[in-house]
């Protein structure tokens, strides 16, 4: 179990990397995929906003479309990164308002059941996973890797 306080300044850290990240993609190179079986980097930058869609809906027990995933395809790069943050404030906003005892309440994503804290460190550990699928996409669309933990070939700062 993560205390509120402490997964809100995980959730605000690493969603403030992801950003970092988004931003360094080439704006006009959403389309971009390294391989035929790979998803875009827009699909993938999408799932950054979906992750948020299913903590509001399985841990704050919002009423959320999880459908628009399917759908969802911002025109571009400035506005996903919108959408995004726009999700990772209400996320946080509604965190920080829920009592310990309800962000601990038991949810079931995927045939498993755990309590909802648990639930979204998951979502956030599956966001650092795609981010560092995103760094390879940037590096093969010819941006600039930021540093996330530590300097990349590109950004010689410490990035923590």
């Amino acid at each position: 179990m993560i205390t509120k306080e402490n997964l809100i300044k995980v959730i605000n850290k690493e969603t403030a990397k992801t950003i970092k990240a988004m931003n360094a993609f080439p704006k006009d190179r959403l389309l971009f995929a390294p391989h035929d079986r790979s998803r875009n980097a827009g699909r993938v930058m999408a799932t950054f906003v979906f992750e948020m869609y299913l903590i509001e809906s399985l841990v704050m027990g919002e009423k959320v479309d999880r459908s628009v995933f399917q759908t969802y395809s911002p025109a571009d790069l400035r506005t996903l990164i919108a959408d995004f943050e726009k999700e990772v404030s209400h996320v946080v906003t509604t965190l920080g308002k829920m009592s310990e005892e309800d962000m601990n309440k038991e949810v079931e994503f995927a045939g498993k059941k755990m309590t909802g804290d648990e639930f979204t460190m998951g979502m956030i550990f599956d966001m650092i996973h795609h981010r560092g699928q995103l760094t390879v996409y940037i590096r093969l669309a010819g941006g600039q890797v930021p540093a996330i933990y530590g300097p990349s070939a590109d950004d010689p700062t410490i990035g923590l």
